[in-house]
């Protein structure tokens, strides 16, 4: 999969939204429809569905297999599902129906080991996003980052996890909480790519501009970097404005979209 463009994650079904929530409780399906349809006419391969409300694993079971039916009647993507319950994600696995699917997340914790690499070892043809962390946290450092994402896709790979379906999440701080989060991601994506160049990787886009103001503008530039520096893919809001056209500019500037072929398009959507 890497090389074949960047691929967003559309973020917006997730029941920490009130109108989402809202919208799961009483089974609104036309409005969770709508959500997957925009998202995906804006360019995500991916549908996140995240159904966590807190209140308990057999609601939040009927609750993700209520959406996952909805959004794959609706969609041609694939569906992200983004669940701390290794129960729930088990769950969703038998309701795919040969849908391409991405489990959200396994980290370097022991614990989300022990109960995740099983369920992969069952779905190796599943993708599975692999954060850079574990039980001390998120390592302040990229080598630590980098160390934590080797031991997962080797995990992974004795697995019979193929490298292409695993992308790694090197972890975007705020900047607003300390200058070096940017620069520390930045160069984490690039050791990864370098150090493991079969690899995808990914991150949760919203996260560096957190607390400050104009976040969209600071999420655009920044993924325009990240694009420079290996990232292949983002948990993004594919309607934010100007998030297209930062991935086709960057995409052209960075030598992945052949003579310019799709940021040409993209300026013609742009006039009509």
């Amino acid at each position: 999969m890497p090389g074949v463009g960047m691929i967003l994650i559309g973020e917006l079904i997730n029941a920490t939204r009130k109108r989402v929530a809202k919208a799961i409780g009483k089974r609104d399906e036309d409005f969770i429809r709508e959500l997957a349809q925009t998202q995906e006419k804006n360019g995500a391969a991916y549908i996140d569905l995240n159904a966590g409300t807190g209140k308990g694993r057999d609601r939040e079971k009927e609750d993700i297999g209520w959406l996952m039916e909805t959004v794959s009647g609706s969609v041609d993507a694939g569906l992200c599902i983004d669940s701390a319950d290794p129960d729930v994600i088990r769950h969703c696995m038998s309701l795919s129906k040969g849908r391409k699917l991405m489990i959200n997340s396994i980290s370097g914790e022991e614990k989300s080991i022990s109960l995740l690499l099983p369920i992969m070892k069952e779905h190796p043809e599943c993708n599975i996003i692999c954060l850079a962390m574990d039980d001390s946290g998120i390592p302040p450092d990229t080598g630590k980052r980098v160390e934590i994402g080797g031991k997962l896709l080797s995990l992974l790979r004795e697995a019979g996890v193929p490298p292409e379906n695993i992308f790694m999440d090197a972890l975007v701080q705020p900047v607003s909480t300390d200058s070096a989060n940017g620069l520390i991601f930045l160069e984490s994506i690039r050791e990864i790519k370098k150090r493991f160049p079969s690899v995808n990787t990914t991150c949760g886009l919203s996260n560096v501009s957190f607390g400050l103001p104009d976040r969209g503008m600071l999420n655009r530039y920044f993924l325009a970097m990240s694009m420079a520096c290996g990232l292949d893919s983002a948990i993004v809001d594919p309607l934010s404005p100007g998030i297209r056209e930062a991935v086709s500019t960057a995409s052209a500037l960075i030598g992945k979209d052949e003579y310019c072929m799709n940021y040409i398009r993209k300026c013609r959507e742009s006039l009509e």
